[in-house]
């Protein structure tokens, strides 16, 4: 079946979308797709997503963070906009709930656009029994990064 790739944070490799998209093709990837600045279909699903960002408001980085948050945002709008009245599922590398963290702006724009449910990943070992799952605010949220679902693909529909 078709894949479908959003960037995480270790993914150096990726330099574009143009670039991954013309390297898909010249290899014959011809299942892999990329969730960047658009928005996939299934059936009369939407399949939104973007990286996504760790925001600080302040301290060391704070404005670099905003400035990467901001085009996360907008990335991620441009997909939820793509998606027109369809239900809408959003995929993000990073989490927008984390323990005591909230991204109030990614939040807003999932209730906005009234998203069902939003899978993530990023956390990991440890990390993961801070993760929220379960439904916050109309949208329920899943952690599906590979060794929380033991490196088994996970069905979302």
């Amino acid at each position: 079946g078709e894949k479908y790739l959003v960037k995480g944070n270790h993914d150096y490799w990726w330099n574009t979308a143009s670039k991954m998209t013309a390297f898909f093709e010249k290899e014959g990837l011809s299942t892999l797709r990329l969730l960047h600045n658009n928005c996939a279909f299934y059936g009369e699903t939407a399949l939104c997503g973007t990286r996504g960002w760790f925001y600080e408001e302040e301290g060391h980085g704070a404005e670099h963070d905003k400035k990467i948050m901001n085009r996360e945002l907008m990335r991620l709008e441009t997909s939820l906009k793509a998606a027109g009245e369809r239900e809408k599922l959003v995929f993000l590398h990073y989490p927008p709930l984390y323990g005591n963290y909230r991204c109030e702006e990614l939040l807003a724009l999932l209730r906005r656009y009234e998203v069902r449910a939003c899978y993530y990943g990023h956390l990991h070992g440890p990390a993961r029994r801070l993760a929220i799952e379960g439904e916050r605010e109309g949208v329920r949220y899943k952690l599906v990064s590979a060794d929380h679902v033991d490196f088994q693909p996970w069905r979302v529909l």
